[in-house]
């Protein structure tokens, strides 16, 4: 009668305890299926708007790159407030905000969401870490996301840019307002040296590949060749071995961003 007594609660332990483990793992399936649901909602929301900022960066450094910067080699930094002798770096101020701004919003309404847990939205995490790194970012991240905070407004949906004009109108009305930029201006006044020229080149080549990456049919965006020709060999040897090799190894053809072809053109490998 004893051992019929033991057995039965030993069953019922045992019994519970499955049902305990069961409904342990049930919890945690679900948990993180809502999970998973989230971050992909968010970067629904948000891959198009980081993708087209990024599109008009790219296009703009490119075209800076083909022409070795002159446009602002040529316009010192001004010391007052007149529109013309701004804009050759109000284009570019505002393009760099733009996608950093884009970045901030992601960063802003994904605090409580664990976003890696979609593919594109870990892949987003791996660029930005890359962008964002000692040796490669423009500005330290605090500015960074400064800047970016400068061309946002809170709506009753959340946040949006704000266009151009607003962006000019408070640049040059406003000292409190421009001196956010300063870090960015900086860099950019610097640009005839070497080391910053190539510091911008490369960031590029990363935003670049960012938009290859997660845009692959180019549906939002424009297939852009690269300018390995323009990075010199100690750039193309960072990109190689340190950025994409340790940062974004998943990025596909890695050579056309910094390899130069046999003639010394532009490396078009790989791109439609």
């Amino acid at each position: 009668m004893a051992s019929s007594w033991l057995d039965l609660l030993g069953a019922g332990l045992g019994g519970g305890l499955i049902v305990k483990a069961l409904d342990y793992l049930y919890q945690e399936y679900r948990l993180r299926s809502e999970a998973r649901k989230s971050a992909t909602d968010l970067i629904d929301r948000h891959i198009d708007p980081i993708l087209k900022s990024a599109d008009e960066l790219v296009g703009k450094l490119r075209s800076l790159a083909q022409s070795d910067f002159r446009a602002i080699i040529k316009a010192p930094v001004p010391e007052d407030s007149e529109f013309e002798k701004w804009l050759p770096y109000l284009d570019i101020i505002y393009l760099f905000a733009q996608f950093w701004s884009r970045i901030q919003i992601l960063r802003i309404e994904g605090t409580f969401v664990n976003f890696s847990t979609d593919g594109r939205g870990k892949q987003l995490l791996d660029f930005f870490r890359a962008l964002e790194g000692t040796r490669t970012r423009i500005v330290s991240r605090a500015w960074q996301r400064g800047i970016g905070e400068a061309l946002l407004e809170r709506t009753n949906n959340g946040y949006r840019n704000i266009n151009y004009i607003e962006f000019v109108q408070r640049f040059l009305s406003q000292n409190g307002y421009r001196r956010w930029f300063n870090p960015l201006i900086s860099v950019l006044s610097r640009i005839k040296h070497t080391r910053e020229k190539q510091r911008l080149l490369t960031y590029g080549v990363i935003i670049n590949a960012l938009i290859d990456t997660l845009d692959p049919g180019h549906l939002v965006t424009r297939d852009r060749p690269g300018w390995p020709n323009k990075l010199t060999n100690k750039s193309r040897k960072n990109l190689k071995y340190r950025l994409f090799k340790i940062y974004l190894p998943f990025v596909k053809n890695q050579s056309r961003y910094y390899m130069v072809s046999k003639n010394g053109s532009e490396n078009t490998t790989g791109k439609k």
